[in-house]
């Protein structure tokens, strides 16, 4: 099958309701004062003899990936790595080429060993691989998106036209999100734009950027939005949300299907703009500020208007990146802890930066389950994956991908979860 090459669509642009504030893209998970026992793996595979090789410390507060990991399916797990090595300039590059090797190996849980592996070239340093279901991965090289499998053979999927800024797939896999230029000029005024600012040393163009929405499946494309500059999309395969100023620092959470009426779900106070996000198909999260306190507050609601659970995450754990189960019963989230209290815009350095923590919570009552680290630190996440089922933890920590079993909770989850709290002791014998 031929690829299809994704233009600025002749389609209808629809304007999705952006509720008067940007979208942004974060998730937070709740924290607690004394760390859980660390799991005992159930299975460690060293990653040195595949050829990894940890990165430097460049890569720690890049947002750069620099590895990744999936669960393939139950037996089988996606290990991806950045692979050192000199590459040969492209006559076709196209402007910087900041690329990069890729070696990706599929691994068995039953003995650790490789069943298939490949290597990719990137031509660039970004995010590169997502996971729609069913065992299969999108490969993104630059503005060409590839299908694969257990078997790591990339088949041509979609070709986007102008530069890809933002990839994003729905937490079922059902829904690919394509942020993109959307070339606003002709091709005579664009040319003669671009030689003026080569002339005068200025930067090219500015140009609008495309939100594209397209069906995974059948790849036909649903929406359109475009907008003056990036905007982050929390998104499903039924819906949107959005969040809206009130009054003062009041604001308004709604689900916006793609089809029916807009849902309210509740309101948040914040003194920041909140950031939202999916944990799940159905369950969402907005993560706000208090007016006298450096901790991070959560309030997560399904799609249905019902809310789940209420919580506070400490403001030493920042950056958080996520990953869900299959079944939506369970979630992971990476955070960095660090020596300070820092809020939604400050920067980092280095040294401000002590570990990776690693922590799995039951969506339904914002129970957490487990918690550990992984190690190199990775500010970009995909160092880390859930089963599909949510019963298995893989972690790449100390030299090798660690995979632990997800404790069951032992109690229900009161709906306010505390800063305090701590996971559910296991039961006596």
């Amino acid at each position: 099958m031929m690829p299809r090459r994704l233009f600025p669509p002749a389609v209808m642009v629809v304007v999705l309701w952006l509720g008067g504030a940007p979208w942004n893209h974060a998730f937070a998970g709740s924290s607690h004062s004394k760390e859980p026992p660390a799991p005992s793996p159930e299975q460690r595979i060293l990653v040195g003899p595949l050829g990894y090789q940890p990165p430097g410390t460049l890569y720690m507060l890049s947002a750069r990936p620099f590895s990744s990991l999936d669960f393939v399916d139950a037996d089988h797990l996606l290990f991806t790595f950045h692979q050192p090595r000199l590459l040969r300039r492209e006559v076709d590059a196209g402007g910087s080429d900041d690329g990069q090797m890729i070696h990706a190996v599929v691994l068995n849980l039953s003995d650790g060993t490789v069943s298939a592996s490949a290597e990719w070239r990137m031509r660039d340093r970004s995010r590169y691989l997502w996971s729609v279901g069913d065992g299969k991965f999108l490969v993104r090289q630059r503005n060409t998106y590839s299908l694969t499998d257990a078997s790591l053979k990339l088949h041509k999927y979609v070709d986007v036209s102008t530069p890809v800024l933002e990839t994003q797939v729905s937490p079922d896999g059902r829904i690919l999100v394509i942020e993109h230029q959307y070339e606003r000029h002709t091709a005579e005024q664009h040319s003669k734009l671009a030689a003026q600012a080569a002339q005068y040393g200025e930067p090219p163009p500015a140009e609008d950027i495309q939100i594209t929405l397209l069906d995974v499946a059948s790849r036909d494309v649903l929406a359109a939005l475009r907008t003056p500059s990036p905007v982050a999309v929390p998104i499903t395969s039924t819906g949107y949300v959005g969040v809206a100023r009130d009054q003062g620092d009041s604001f308004v959470v709604r689900f916006i299907p793609f089809q029916g009426e807009v849902l309210p779900l509740g309101k948040v106070s914040s003194t920041c703009t909140p950031h939202e996000n999916f944990l799940s198909q159905k369950a969402l999260i907005i993560e706000s500020c208090g007016p006298k306190s450096p901790d991070i507050f959560l309030d997560a609601w399904n799609t249905d208007g019902k809310k789940l659970w209420s919580g506070h995450r400490e403001g030493h754990l920042v950056w958080p990146t996520f990953a869900s189960s299959r079944t939506g019963n369970r979630f992971a989230v990476s955070l960095l802890r660090v020596s300070k209290f820092v809020d939604l815009t400050a920067s980092l350095i280095d040294e401000d930066v002590k570990e990776q923590v690693v922590q799995v919570f039951d969506t339904e009552t914002g129970a957490l389950l487990m918690e550990t680290t992984a190690s190199p630190i990775l500010s970009a996440g995909q160092n880390f994956a859930l089963s599909d089922d949510g019963d298995r933890l893989a972690v790449l920590r100390d030299g090798a991908i660690e995979i632990d079993k997800v404790p069951s909770p032992q109690v229900k989850a009161p709906r306010e979860v505390k800063a305090t709290s701590e996971p559910p002791a296991p039961p006596k014998k």
